[in-house]
């Protein structure tokens, strides 16, 4: 109805409630501050007939402090990642963080490990307690899903925004039934954009678990509905999950929550190398941050 109103209000009218402004409400124009910052600029070029040039160029420059200051007046900056959080912040604690990859607008809600390995870890993937479905379609696996925070996939349109914007390293924390905890870090990990069907690259292995992801190098992403792997059938449904599957897997993070030993082949939280493919972990969570 406001727009309305204007559209229905003399010329003297607009003018009028132009230059008194709106206080208080936003506005899909330019502020009151921001038209005195432009008549600012404006007087100080006109200037440039009487003005020597070195005046001009200093008042220029008090112009564009104003114009930093009423844009940002509080300091505010966004965060591209939990790296940038614990740099700016080395006091700040784990938790969810607001951040802002590929210069996204609006952001996106993260959970950031500010503890493990000197800290600045964004958390991709999670399993802990078997509450949520991961044997999803490409849909969701693209855009994530979750339980909350407790278990969850970040999806993999953020995935690959994040790691266009950086080179990322991997870090893989996995625990069993029994208490014992182990690692695996890679120095690079990058997924693709939807057009590569977000192709993984990932290695440059270290840790304690064993390598068991250097073999989906160079693989596609696939679902139940997509199947992308280099195998006769199909790795996503007989394994019971999503992953960059290739004949079919040597991790299967995605997989059943399978409670420890079972006799079902592979299609539990398995990594080959530690507790091979029938033992699905208790625990096991991806995390990323730039080198």
């Amino acid at each position: 109805m406001a727009d309305l109103r204007v559209e229905m209000s003399s010329d003297k009218d607009k003018i009028k409630k132009e230059r008194t402004g709106t206080v208080g409400e936003e506005s899909p124009g330019v502020s009151y501050g921001a038209v005195l910052v432009l008549l600012a600029g404006s007087a100080v070029l006109a200037a440039a007939v009487y003005y020597p040039n070195s005046l001009i160029v200093a008042d220029l420059g008090k112009l564009i402090e104003k114009i930093e200051n009423q844009t940002n007046p509080t300091g505010y900056q966004t965060f591209r990642d939990c790296y940038d959080v614990h740099t700016r912040n080395p006091n700040s604690t784990s938790g969810v963080y607001t951040v802002y990859p590929g210069g996204l607008r609006r952001g996106i809600e993260v959970l950031c490990d500010m503890e493990v390995d000197n800290g600045g870890w964004l958390v991709i993937q999670k399993r802990t307690d078997g509450s949520l479905d991961f044997f999803r379609d490409w849909t969701e696996y693209q855009f994530g899903f979750g339980n909350g925070f407790n278990e969850f996939w970040i999806g993999n349109e953020v995935l690959h925004l994040l790691t266009s914007q950086a080179i990322y390293e991997l870090r893989v924390d996995m625990a069993d039934f029994e208490g014992e905890s182990r690692f695996a870090k890679y120095k690079l990990f990058l997924v693709g954009s939807r057009e590569s069907k977000f192709r993984l690259t990932v290695g440059g292995y270290s840790g304690t678990a064993g390598d068991s992801l250097s073999s989906h190098n160079g693989m596609q992403f696939s679902t139940k509905d997509v199947d992308n792997d280099l195998a006769s059938g199909q790795c996503a449904t007989s394994f019971k999950g999503g992953f960059w599957y290739s004949n079919c897997h040597t991790a299967n993070p995605n997989g059943q929550y399978l409670r420890g030993e079972h006799e079902s082949m592979a299609d539990g939280v398995n990594w080959k190398t530690w507790r091979g493919y029938k033992y699905s972990l208790q625990t096991m969570s991806m995390k990323i941050k730039p080198l």
